[in-house]
């Protein structure tokens, strides 16, 4: 299974980092890992790069694109694809900061259908992957 964390990039830094995107990356991924010592810079630089979901909004639109498929369920606010037929078992969760989304699929329905900007940055820190949502889809 992979996790990945879907962030809402600002506009700004969307434009500074769309042809390099492992700086951002790297700016993501020290953030992640940096220690609760260091909240105060931490909250700074993630008011600087994110904008923040609205998860009740978020819900009703996948909700709605969703809802019609088979293998989709809704349940404790998280989204859910199991389809033993192609096979994939995804699970997205929708936060204020970012999108996770947990799937055994190479390319999770949930993501890959999922498109609504170019300034989804998607990071699977595990592995070490990073990519623009616009340009996986593509």
């Amino acid at each position: 299974m992979r996790s990945f964390y879907i962030f809402k990039i600002k506009n700004e830094i969307k434009i500074l980092t769309k042809e390099i995107p492992y700086n951002l990356f790297k700016t993501i991924d020290n953030l992640y890992y940096l220690d609760s010592s260091s909240l105060d810079v931490s909250f700074q630089i993630f008011n600087d790069i994110f904008d923040t979901f609205d998860i009740s909004y978020m819900n009703k639109r996948i909700y709605n694109l969703f809802k019609d498929n088979r293998h989709y369920r809704y349940e404790n606010n998280t989204h859910i694809i199991e389809n033993k037929y192609r096979p994939e078992n995804t699970y997205l969760k929708v936060y204020k900061s970012h999108i996770y989304l947990k799937s055994d699929a190479i390319n999770p329905t949930l993501l890959v259908n999922y498109l609504m900007s170019d300034n989804l940055f998607v990071c699977d820190f595990k592995n070490r992957d990073y990519f623009w949502l616009n340009e996986f889809v593509r």
